[in-house]
């Protein structure tokens, strides 16, 4: 999201998805971060200036609400007055300072910058180390998403949140009740647990576990349609190849998802395994809604089937 620096803040508000700062608050894991710069330090003014909105579950409603923020309040406390700015404001003037210190003036050749970037000054180092962003539920206020970073020098890390990606991830699953397996469900509960804890790769171990039986149970469902011994001597890339039509087409496409997994165990860091989570989990989300999807169009033709019968056998009668 990007606008002139010499303008005010807009004044329309804008979707999570559209800010990389409210995607970072609700996909990173504790313990992760991020650079503020000067190609994404508009974002960061919008979600101070509480521009930003959010989609995610709420644990009260146990519904997808929209969450909303007022603006970041900091107080300044001098000896003859107290009164409070809005953080957003103060980060954008001195966003203003940079530029105009920058700026070549007029009959001067364009040099180096002399001043380092900063998304911050002294002023408001002390009110901006530790942010809390305060979300409220747009159904009832006193339902609270409350994020917590801390910022140091031009980085921010995430260092809490409530409720946790756990309590609002876990509530995600009884979606899939019908197609997951009890010992799928706990595992795949145990691995966004261990990504809410800021464990990587341990979390990976669970999600490889979990694909391979998903694999598995696809093919049962394709029967003889996949040969069997063929299905054996593959790779599991190559499995999932020959389940066109039993998984979702992404994947068919995207064979990765394995390796990945693998890779992550083995060989990536604890901080690329956390970056990816949220990819690789939706993979497995996909393939559970897809089977979701099937069963519920299966129950309602059964439905429907149940009720003509009915008809035609009242009407006979």
């Amino acid at each position: 999201m990007r606008h002139n620096i010499f303008d005010s803040i807009p004044s329309n508000t804008v979707s999570g998805k559209d800010n990389v700062f409210a995607n970072f608050l609700q996909t990173a894991g504790l313990y992760d971060s991020m650079e503020i710069n000067k190609d994404n330090i508009q974002d960061l003014i919008l979600l101070l200036d509480g521009k930003v909105r959010i989609s995610a579950y709420c644990k009260e409603c146990k519904e997808e609400r929209v969450f909303s923020m007022s603006p970041y309040i900091h107080f300044v406390d001098e000896p003859n007055e107290c009164y409070s700015l809005k953080l957003s404001e103060e980060v954008l003037r001195v966003q203003k300072g940079y530029v105009l210190e920058n700026t070549p003036s007029p009959g001067s050749l364009a040099g180096k910058e002399n001043t380092s970037w900063k998304w911050k000054n002294w002023q408001i180092e002390d009110v901006s180390r530790i942010l809390v962003f305060k979300f409220a539920c747009s159904m009832d206020e006193e339902h609270h998403l409350d994020y917590i970073v801390l910022t140091t020098d031009n980085s921010m890390m995430k260092i809490g949140q409530y409720p946790s990606v756990a309590d609002m991830t876990f509530p995600e699953l009884d979606t899939y009740k019908h197609v997951i397996s009890k010992q799928d469900r706990k595992e795949l509960g145990t691995a966004i647990g261990l990504f809410a804890s800021g464990v990587g790769a341990g979390s990976y171990v669970y999600l490889r576990r979990i694909l391979e039986r998903l694999v598995y149970q696809a093919k049962a469902t394709a029967g003889d349609t996949v040969n069997d011994a063929e299905f054996e001597q593959a790779r599991v890339a190559e499995r999932i190849k020959m389940l066109e039509g039993y998984l979702p087409e992404i994947l068919i496409k995207n064979t990765t998802i394995y390796g990945i997994l693998s890779k992550g165990i083995h060989e990536l860091s604890e901080e690329e395994c956390q970056k990816y989570f949220p990819v690789v989990k939706e993979c497995i989300y996909q393939i559970l809604g897809m089977w979701e999807s099937l069963r519920k169009k299966q129950a309602d033709e059964a439905a429907l089937s149940k009720a003509l019968s009915a008809i035609t056998t009242s009407i006979i009668k």
